[in-house]
């Protein structure tokens, strides 16, 4: 007696339980990018003191020769100043802490999609508001803008989620 398998591998309607190719290469591409943010986070920690000291330095030097040339709008010398502020160890180490927060819940929530698991995609949208709120939330420029370009990724990468939802079980 043979037994026919009535679920094909390559279904051409997406069915409960079956991860389409879409899915697939998002997933994928989420696991790739939050565990390098995961390396990038931990490495930024480790490496705060150094990266402010290198940071401050240039930002310095393109300070001088700004004031140098005397005919600098006032709004470019405050943002150069923030910028110097916002460069310094202390703040560089909670965005990482931020950062790995961030990209652990965005791996965690492209595993749990991976699985078909609905839940996965409300805790990578936790990991996504997390990276955006956290440097608004601090008042930091440099924080702000880094995590507006990140976060546009992000909000597209939700939107690619959002449509897949269907296939996913509770």
């Amino acid at each position: 007696m043979e037994i026919i398998n009535s679920e094909s591998s390559m279904p051409s309607n997406p069915v409960s339980g079956v991860r389409s190719a879409f899915l697939t290469v998002i997933c994928i591409l989420t696991f790739i990018g939050s565990g390098w943010g995961i390396i990038k986070a931990v490495r930024s920690y480790v490496m705060a003191d150094y990266t402010a000291s290198i940071a401050q330095g240039a930002m310095k030097n393109v300070e001088d020769k700004v004031d140098g040339q005397g005919n600098a709008p006032g709004f470019v010398k405050q943002i150069m100043g923030s910028v110097i502020e916002d460069m310094n160890p202390d703040f560089l180490r909670k965005m990482a802490i931020f950062s790995f927060i961030s990209c652990l819940l965005t791996l965690s929530g492209a595993i749990l999609m991976w699985n078909l698991k609905k839940a996965g995609f409300y805790l990578y949208v936790a990991g996504i508001v997390v990276l955006i709120a956290a440097p608004l939330v601090m008042g930091k420029l440099v924080g702000a803008i880094g995590a507006t370009i990140v976060g546009m990724i992000g909000v597209v990468f939700i939107v690619m989620y959002g449509v897949n939802l269907k296939q996913m079980n509770k």
